[in-house]
């Protein structure tokens, strides 16, 4: 389960580089599914959120990166891209 996590994780990252957010969110949201305790999974997923101006998922996924990760600043600036966006 672990590999197929990874794979869908570089794959979104593929996407989202591509700027094709839409794509990119499935891949992260399966990885999500494989692998639940990935910070950098949420966070990216948050990032796929935003990205398509879906702002209260990007502050969900948000909580959940800073929730596994406390001290990890990305999860915060994600949350903040979130709020930027909520107005």
């Amino acid at each position: 389960m672990r590999e197929s996590a990874v794979r869908a994780k570089e794959l979104g990252n593929s996407a989202f580089g591509a700027g094709d957010y839409a794509t990119a969110l499935k891949h992260f949201t399966l990885a999500i599914r494989l692998d639940k305790n990935n910070r950098l999974l949420y966070s990216n997923r948050s990032a796929c959120h935003a990205s398509l101006g879906n702002a209260r998922k990007a502050l969900e996924d948000s909580t959940e990166c800073i929730k596994l990760a406390p001290t990890w600043a990305k999860g915060y600036s994600r949350r903040g891209a979130a709020y930027v966006l909520l107005g």
